[in-house]
């Protein structure tokens, strides 16, 4: 038998398992602890020897540092490709296309801001239950046409360059940029102004027959009349008959109801501020729930009711006296 081997051995060397493999030595507790942080028959500290550890420190300072730069290096090329002024992909060639939304003014408060109801006592200042007084309405208008005042810019004319800062004259929107923006008088004011999109040149309608079939007459006849036609026109509708019928007449403030070519295109213009129609309900029915479509009309912005295109959509609802009294006293 040779030496080394059989039952012999296993009586020499107790500790042994198979051939090769030595038992350790089992430690627990506090022990155990102490001779992770610090094994003296290695000398190792938490399971490595002071070179083992500065080797893998070493490592991970260069990989770190290789990582670094290369991560430094594609930022570089990533902002070395961005024009700072303006993008890379504009119009067609963008995901926002060539069809600007229009938004309207003024926002809702913080409560309600995703509704697009106007609802307000035309004959108090003050909020009774859920119903605002007509001052929150009227302040929330002057504090958009507050952002308005000029800053740098000029009076364009024709020949000015594009990008040429052409101011917005408030004035021009007549009672709607009068105290109280027609919320105390029961003849509301509501803005409207297209979204910007970048390098965007409208194409216009600018004879009657070139607008859709689906055209109201009233703005074709409109647009007969105007002298500058190089404009995004705005219309404003009730939805249904009957919103239609309550609704009642409607002012547009510039009276040229539209956004005129001059302020467009949109190149990132510091101050720049986009053109305002300012749309006045003159007689809304009282106590009514209404339901108003505005839409822009040009060639290049679409429509569809369903994905809300080109248009806005909001509901309004005058109180008075007598209406408030009908929510006091439902009896």
């Amino acid at each position: 038998m040779g030496r080394g081997c059989g039952p012999q051995a296993a009586l020499e060397h107790p500790n042994t398992l198979g051939g090769t493999a030595i038992k350790p030595v089992e430690r627990h507790g506090l022990e155990a602890i102490r001779w992770f942080l610090y094994d003296p028959e290695k000398g190792a500290i938490m399971g490595r020897t002071p070179m083992s550890w500065l080797k893998i420190i070493v490592f991970y300072i260069i990989y770190y540092i290789f990582l670094s730069v290369f991560w430094l290096l594609m930022l570089f090329v990533f902002f070395f490709t961005i024009d700072n002024h303006s993008p890379k992909w504009q119009n067609a060639n963008g995901i926002i296309g060539k069809s600007p939304g229009l938004g309207l003014r003024p926002y809702q408060d913080f409560a309600n801001i995703d509704s697009s109801m106007i609802i307000f006592n035309k004959d108090s200042s003050e909020s009774y239950k859920s119903i605002p007084g007509y001052s929150e309405w009227a302040l929330r208008s002057q504090r958009f046409l507050d952002s308005y005042k000029p800053i740098n810019s000029t009076v364009c004319k024709e020949g000015d360059g594009e990008d040429a800062i052409c101011s917005f004259d408030v004035s021009t929107l007549g009672e709607c940029a009068e105290e109280g923006h027609g919320y105390s008088s029961g003849r509301p004011c509501i803005f409207l102004k297209l979204n910007r999109i970048y390098g965007l040149k409208n194409v216009h309608y600018t004879k009657a027959d070139e607008f859709p079939g689906d055209a109201p007459e009233e703005l074709k006849e409109h647009v007969e009349t105007v002298e500058n036609k190089e404009q995004v026109w705005i219309h404003c509708r009730g939805e249904n008959s009957g919103d239609i019928e309550s609704l009642g007449p409607i002012a547009y403030y510039p009276p040229s109801r539209g956004f005129p070519d001059r302020y467009f295109p949109y190149l990132n213009q510091p101050n720049y501020l986009s053109p305002i129609v300012a749309v006045q309900f003159l007689e809304p029915a009282v106590g009514q729930l209404l339901h108003i479509e505005c839409r822009a009309w040009a060639e290049n912005i679409a429509y569809s009711r369903m994905d809300r295109l080109g248009i806005v959509h909001l509901e309004l609802m005058l109180h008075d006296k007598m209406t408030i009294k009908t929510i006091s006293n439902p009896e």
